[in-house]
């Protein structure tokens, strides 16, 4: 059942992103689909599991997710790549996530705000129609889920100190104009918003409120590159790679729900620790990530260029473009702090965002080694690969809102642990 929608929906304001579905069926292949009550009811009225022999959606503690294939693709996905619920009963049949994917509306104090998913790859490539003309799209998904236009809850700038619209709203737009900033290169920009977030986590806020605030991170911003010139950041310590690498164990991990129930709690556990202490000791064959890398040594990734110092330097204006859409979509599409980031703080959900691209060009060497063991750089397909692992979990992964998540991010802001972590060097972070 659906409801009208009354409130005006904010268009994502990023002139430079572009989307239209292009039916590659990327996003009917390893992801894990929750399903609505009325999903559920649409799928037994279509019939499905007469024609199948079994249920089309498995239940996991409590929830009910749609059936997947051995090889992690939708069960209803069909050969040409477009699924069969579509082909067969409409659009508007399919489950409410995908036919939302990979827009979202999100609740926020200045109304329901648009969001976008680069784990699809047209959003990636930036085909398609500007986003304001998706209107129609995102008023069905407020429709289809109206907790999505609800009241939108109050968000911390740090945790203790509970921030205003006006306050988050004039941070997200310092950060957006700093990542758009021209003559910038993405190294700069990307170590600028970990100095930020290093710089609010230890600020005293307590007392700095509403237009003292804006005036606080504007003047912040404004003398930004100076300051950035005149402290340089150093190599991460052992301890401060090994969070980063646990940070990228976390960002990648997600479980197949017909095998942890078909091996259980205990089985399941084990095997995730193991994968976790691989991460952790960087020596070996890299954890097999789905698809993502099978057979690759850290060694191996390693010796590939991080792709985003590459852009720094004017090699790769692509990836360059991408990254910058993909944080700025972040930052102005309502998803680094507060409901669409796990109710995190500003400053934790910024400090999340930097390691999400500092994972992201670590996983963009894995994949690149796993195209071509002899690559020698970082090609635009291995880095877009590596921010749709990312940013497919960011907002909708559990086991990244617990406390261990919010403690990481926590140690990474000392000694200017973020910044070091997420430094664009040439070889970008190596295990040791």
């Amino acid at each position: 059942m659906t409801m009208a929608v009354s409130l005006p929906i904010l268009v994502l304001d990023l002139a430079e992103q572009r989307y239209s579905c292009h039916a590659c069926g990327n996003c009917c292949r390893d992801f894990t689909v929750q399903l609505r009550d009325e999903d559920i009811e649409r799928l037994d009225r279509q019939g499905w599991k007469a024609e199948l022999g079994f249920e089309p959606w498995v239940e996991f503690r409590g929830s009910r997710f749609l059936r997947q294939r051995s090889d992690g693709a939708c069960i209803f996905l069909q050969d040409d790549g477009l699924c069969r619920i579509h082909a067969r009963h409409g659009l508007q049949e399919k489950p409410v996530a995908c036919r939302s994917f990979p827009l979202s509306v999100m609740p926020t104090a200045d109304g329901p705000q648009q969001g976008l998913n680069f784990a699809c790859g047209s959003v990636q490539l930036n085909k398609g129609a500007a986003m304001a003309t998706h209107l129609a799209d995102l008023r069905r998904i407020a429709e289809d889920a109206p907790e999505t236009v609800g009241q939108a809850r109050a968000v911390a700038l740090l945790p203790g100190r509970e921030a205003s619209p006006l306050e988050l709203r004039a941070l997200a737009g310092v950060l957006d104009q700093w990542m758009g900033r021209e003559g910038a290169s993405i190294a700069t920009r990307i170590d600028g918003l970990a100095w930020i977030a290093q710089a609010l986590r230890h600020a005293k806020l307590a007392s700095v409120k509403g237009d003292r605030f804006l005036e606080l991170i504007t003047t912040i911003v404004a003398t930004l590159e100076d300051e950035l010139e005149a402290d340089p950041v150093g190599a991460a310590t052992e301890r401060q790679e090994r969070m980063l690498r646990q940070a990228i164990f976390m960002r990648t991990e997600d479980p197949r729900l017909d095998r942890m129930k078909a091996d259980g709690f205990l089985r399941t556990a084990w095997r995730q620790w193991r994968r976790q202490r691989a991460f952790l000791k960087g020596s070996g064959t890299v954890p097999d990530l789905r698809g993502f890398a099978h057979g690759v040594r850290f060694q191996e990734a390693e010796f590939i260029p991080n792709p985003l110092h590459d852009a720094a330097e004017g090699h790769d204006e692509p990836i360059d473009d991408l990254v910058t859409r993909w944080v700025r979509a972040r930052l102005r599409g309502a998803r680094t702090w507060g409901a669409g980031y796990y109710g995190f703080s500003a400053v934790e959900g910024l400090s999340a965002l930097c390691v999400d691209v500092a994972s992201a060009a670590y996983l963009a060497r894995v994949h690149a080694a796993g195209r071509d063991p002899a690559a020698n750089r970082v090609m635009f397909a291995d880095m877009a690969a590596a921010v749709a692992r990312i940013d497919r979990t960011a907002g909708r992964a559990p086991w990244l809102a617990t406390a261990g998540e919010r403690l990481r991010l926590s140690f990474l802001s000392l000694d200017d642990g973020l910044r070091r972590t997420c430094a664009l060097h040439p070889c970008g972070v190596e295990w040791r």
